[in-house]
């Protein structure tokens, strides 16, 4: 008969060691004032996403934007998302 693996061995406590290191390390930041990212600037503008996030890459080519990614909630997953925001 096959002796068990020690209890670290197992794939609970891997899995316990994960989520742990994600809970504590995978947070969600604090967007600053001031910063937006593309859906919320679509929204504003009326525009399609697409479209914003061709004027932004024009705003960014011309130097006239700052851009930074934050982690946010995605639904259930939290996913870093560029935000953007005037010089």
């Amino acid at each position: 008969m096959k002796k068990k693996p020690p209890a670290e061995k197992t794939a609970n406590a891997w899995l316990s060691v994960l989520m742990k290191t994600m809970a504590t390390s995978g947070g969600v930041d604090k967007v600053p004032e001031g910063w937006m990212h593309v859906r919320e600037l679509a929204v504003l503008a009326k525009l399609p996403t697409s479209t914003m996030q061709h004027r932004l890459e024009k705003a960014m080519d011309a130097n006239k934007l700052q851009k930074k990614q934050f982690r946010i909630r995605c639904g259930r997953n939290i996913s870093p998302v560029w935000h953007y925001k005037n010089k």
